[in-house]
């Protein structure tokens, strides 16, 4: 073998290759790189991060600040200081929770949580459709398998036949014995842009549960900042206060920086601090950080944050209307804007839920363009100077393009990314039927195009019906 090959080396390259042939995509991050300033695509909810208000509030914390630069080790070591726990009271404050812990990043505050706080004989109900990072820290705490139940994503009866299952199965810990029936729900997720029926689910658990045998944990990944009085998020928007036992709200998204933090109670809070790897062996955020938070804060929790917030519910608005209208004429086949989870609900409950979403005349930022031909739509807004990318299997079972709207957006932004798409939606409806035809053509029924039932294949291993 050449030099520079090692048997580990052959070994990886077999696996990338084999996952190449196997139809899915090889991710790299190593360009092109597009400076655009019309954003579509990245978290940063109310522009934030390029919001010149927060660059001159961190600026005059900065040239007062005796450090900024480094954090010099983690939270249990030299990294620690007054001015994180003064940050953490005051997130704590804002979200009027017991307590706050900060974390490095949502994927660590999840894993800390769910990797310790969970004890044996407790049993966890989550949405399929769950983070990957709550899965990770799940799959290293104490639950086993047998007492992990997943509800079909959004889905009230699904979630009450686990509950009740897990009720029914495990009677003896929890019902009459000291163990905890665990809830992982997000309140929107970011792949199909829906939102949790939380207040159901609350109710469902205070109802079936006993009192003090459960645990509501919610990711307000993407609703932080947001949704609710002040930004403080959904579930604030819904008044569960004191309801749910935990939230995470990361500071990376709405927020325009980076980090975490865990809303809980000081109990829980102490043992994450004493138990949870994830936290105890990383190096704290830099002392630039909190500086940076605290001036997040200040926007957020302000006149300015419910300005941004306005306009970014215009702008939702806008976009989903036009992109509804523009969509309309074309074939699902080719491209859709409805999710999965807005099909026809299977019952009752999930109808009421829906309704329920209408009445508080909720607008998710997250606008999913679902098509089998998200590779070659990226490629093309990638071409036109967007920074957009592909979600495909098996990140999702429905391959898209998620557009992301942003406070900072122009109506006549959102008018010139709808006409590329449309641009690039009615070319290739042209082309597949430029296909179907001449497939037609050779199977004898140059008439209608028909292929015999014969299903065309693109270039994501898709099919594609030509009748």
């Amino acid at each position: 073998m050449p030099a520079h090959e090692t048997a580990l080396t052959k070994s990886l390259d077999g696996v990338l290759t084999h996952r190449a042939q196997s139809g899915l995509p090889l991710l790299a991050i190593d360009g092109p790189f597009l400076s655009s300033p019309t954003d579509f695509f990245s978290n940063d909810y109310l522009s934030l991060s390029t919001n010149p208000c927060l660059r001159e509030l961190f600026l005059q914390k900065a040239l007062s600040a005796p450090r900024l630069f480094g954090a010099t080790g983690c939270r249990l070591g030299p990294g620690n200081g007054e001015a994180y726990r003064t940050l953490e009271e005051r997130l704590a404050g804002f979200f009027q929770s017991p307590d706050a812990l900060l974390c490095t990043s949502g994927c660590v505050a999840n894993e800390a949580f769910w990797s310790t706080v969970p004890q044996p004989g407790d049993v966890l109900i989550f949405d399929q459709l769950i983070h990957s990072s709550i899965r990770e820290g799940v799959r290293l705490s104490q639950i086993p398998k047998d007492k992990q139940y997943t509800f079909r994503h959004n889905s009230m009866p699904g979630f009450k036949r686990c509950l009740e299952d897990a009720l029914k199965k495990h009677h003896a810990q929890i019902v009459q014995g000291t163990g905890t029936v665990f809830v992982a729900v997000e309140s929107l997720y970011s792949m199909d842009g829906d939102f949790s029926p939380l207040e159901d689910i609350v109710r469902t658990v205070e109802e079936l549960v006993p009192t003090g045998h459960a645990h509501i944990f919610v990711d307000e990944a993407h609703t932080s900042g947001v949704f609710g009085p002040d930004g403080r998020g959904y579930v604030a928007l819904l008044g569960l206060r004191g309801r749910i036992h935990t939230m995470m709200h990361t500071l990376g998204k709405a927020w325009g920086h980076r980090g975490a933090v865990l809303l809980t109670s000081p109990t829980v809070r102490k043992y994450i601090i004493n138990y949870a790897k994830a936290f105890g062996y990383t190096t704290t955020m830099a002392h630039m950080d909190v500086y940076v938070l605290n001036s997040c804060l200040d926007i957020i929790s302000g006149s300015k944050g419910q300005e941004l917030r306005n306009k970014l519910i215009h702008n939702v608005q806008y976009a989903y209307t036009h992109l509804q209208n523009a969509l309309r004429r074309l074939p699902a086949q080719i491209i859709s804007l409805t999710p999965l989870s807005t099909q026809p609900s299977e019952s009752d409950l999930d109808r009421v839920a829906a309704k329920r979403r209408a009445e508080l005349k909720l607008h998710s930022p997250v606008i999913p363009l679902l098509t089998p031909h998200a590779v070659e739509l990226a490629d093309h807004l990638v071409g036109c100077g967007y920074n957009a990318a592909a979600i495909t299997y098996p990140a999702v079972k429905v391959s898209r393009v998620r557009v992301i709207v942003h406070a900072g957006n122009t109506e006549g932004e959102v008018d010139r990314l709808i006409e590329q798409v449309v641009g690039w939606a009615t070319a290739k409806m042209q082309t597949i039927g430029q296909v179907g035809k001449h497939v037609g053509e050779v199977s004898g029924d140059s008439r209608t195009g028909q292929a015999g039932g014969k299903r065309l294949t693109d270039d994501e291993g898709q099919s594609i019906k030509t009748s």
